[in-house]
């Protein structure tokens, strides 16, 4: 039997089997709808002729197979078609397809190694803010009928909206007619074949397919993280596949999820893993500063440059860049990012002439950048620059199963030598059933904490376990916030005295600069350090720097 495969960025999507006809395109009517400007809404027909598998252009635009741009061609196996940002590769005959159409026994008869045993299965399902798993045997129904397998609890989900089922020891999964339809790593399909680890989606619940022991595997140690959870398994495996590649990657994910962690890893596992690591955080530094932190600046550039300075990009020559919190870059140094990225060329402030780098750039923010681009503060060339690899850190209340292994962990590394402490069971269970806000670093800091209350003993106690919580509940203020402070570490002292300044001055940093006697750098350095970018800035209020001349 013949499939087609679908990849984006590299990264294989999906694979469809081919019956007789299969349309492709943009439209949500296609029997594999790509969300790709760049198509049409019909963009091309596959269909199998007394001589094969023919594909026939729909867009009146031709479509690419292989190097030449076609109306009509035959399809030869491994033929590759370009689909706008997307590719997708022909197989005429599938190796294991004979054991599926009932020819099994002639082929084992030839020497063909039989198919595999069937592994177990299951289905992470993720709605509502809330997840279960289901173990999956040889199909199941879902949706939002009583009567079907696995019910939905989702609104925008159909009664009867796909099915998933087993086939020669492979997972297909087929939609049922849904209003909504069934996305398959962002690609709307009425039948295809689902890969192990790829997610779907039915409505707005979003649905995991993990083959092997439905126990899951234990917790996972990789380049400095530690996690069980197979959405960050998904990480760690995309990790491993781009780091060789140069293309740039963008991460995102929350304040406190270790981005800057992915960003090594990336770093390390490449082939630039011998020179240099360069981190620079777009938030942490002042706007008349950062160009020159990035490009450097010749002696005498501007007042106060006494010597030529060599910038990040140069620093970088040959490795790696990190761009940290990039949503935070100004607007006016956009284009100059662009064209280092585009021309692999900078130019230093005060200078004549650029010159080369050859740079692997990886980004990061807790921004969503698409929202940034539509409100006009982020360009959208340079979006898309960057965005060539997106990769997702996912937050810590989503993956509550790594809540406790981290937390031994660290509370492992943090105990005085000699001394093995342990959680007691109540203490990991108030740790469990809070949501982390500030994800795993607020984790790392509220076991450093409990340390310090844990009394005498070999075990770490509730009493111990003290948050931190700076979403809700009522404001400090005067003889408040001392008492608020009272127990708290050095860190947290200044952490909290920025904080309730922020808040008492709506987020003002010149105003907390002289409030606090704190040089400038150090509270924009704190700021970006510990995610209070919002704090005390009233809602719909313009950024800060923009209302406040002292700050820019």
């Amino acid at each position: 039997m013949a499939e087609i495969a679908f990849y984006r960025h590299g990264e294989e999507l999906l694979r469809v089997a081919l019956a007789e006809r299969l349309a492709l395109g943009r439209a949500p009517d296609c029997d594999v709808s790509l969300p790709d400007p760049a198509l049409s809404r019909v963009q091309a027909e596959l269909e199998r002729r007394p001589d094969g598998w023919w594909l026939r252009d729909r867009s009146g635009r031709g479509t690419r197979v292989g190097a030449e741009t076609v109306a009509e061609a035959r399809l030869a196996d491994g033929a590759a078609i370009a689909l706008g940002g997307y590719r997708a590769l022909f197989r005429e005959a599938v190796p294991g397809a004979a054991e599926a159409t009932g020819a099994g026994e002639a082929t084992r008869a030839a020497g063909r190694r039989p198919e595999p045993p069937i592994q177990p299965a299951r289905l992470r399902i993720r709605e509502k803010g809330r997840e279960r798993v289901v173990n999956l045997p040889e199909g199941l129904t879902l949706g939002k009928d009583p009567a079907c397998d696995v019910v939905l609890h989702d609104a925008f989900a159909s009664g009867r909206h796909l099915k998933v089922e087993r086939r020669g020891g492979r997972f297909h999964l087929r939609d049922l007619g849904s209003t909504n339809g069934t996305y398959l790593a962002g690609a709307r399909v009425v039948e295809s074949e689902w890969l192990p680890g790829t997610a779907a989606t039915a409505g707005e619940a979003e649905i995991l397919l993990e083959a092997g022991d439905p126990e899951g595997p234990g917790p996972a140690q990789f380049e400095g993280m530690l996690s069980g959870d197979p959405a960050m398994r998904q990480v760690f495996q995309l990790v491993e596949r781009v780091a060789a590649a140069d293309a740039p990657v963008t991460i995102l994910g929350e304040t406190g999820t270790g981005k800057e962690l992915v960003a090594r890893a990336l770093h390390r596992l490449s082939a630039r893993r011998e020179t240099a690591f360069i981190p620079v955080n777009c938030s942490a530094i002042a706007a008349s500063l950062i160009e020159s932190e990035l490009f450097g600046h010749e002696k005498g550039a501007f007042s106060g440059a006494d010597r030529l300075r060599k910038g990040a990009f140069e620093e970088a020559d040959g490795g790696t860049l990190f761009l940290d919190e990039i949503g935070e870059l100004p607007l006016d140094l956009q284009p100059k990012l662009l064209r280092a990225l585009e021309q692999g060329e900078v130019k230093r402030v005060g200078a004549t002439r650029p010159f080369q780098v050859n740079v692997r750039i990886v980004a990061a923010t807790h921004r969503d950048l698409r929202a940034r681009v539509r409100a006009g503060r982020f360009r959208e060339d340079l979006y898309y620059r960057l965005c060539v690899v997106p990769l997702s850190v996912p937050p810590l209340r989503a993956r509550r199963g790594d809540v406790r292994r981290l937390a031994e962990t660290f509370l492992s590394r943090a105990a005085p030598r000699g001394l093995p402490l342990r959680w007691d069971d109540r203490a990991l269970e108030k740790l469990e059933g809070y949501d982390w806000p500030g994800n795993v670093r607020q984790l790392r800091n509220v076991v450093q904490r409990a340390l310090l209350f844990r009394g005498d003993g070999l075990f770490v106690g509730p009493d111990a376990v003290r948050f931190e919580d700076t979403r809700s509940g009522p404001e400090p203020s005067g003889d408040d916030d001392t008492l608020f402070l009272r127990g708290l570490s050095m860190e947290d002292v200044e952490r909290e005295a920025i904080r309730l300044s922020l808040r008492r001055h709506q987020g003002k940093r010149a105003a907390v600069v002289r409030e606090l006697r704190i040089a400038k750098s150090t509270v924009m350095k704190r700021i970006a350090q510990w995610g209070l970018h919002e704090e005390g800035r009233p809602p719909g209020a313009p950024e800060p720097g923009e209302d406040d001349p002292a700050e820019a």
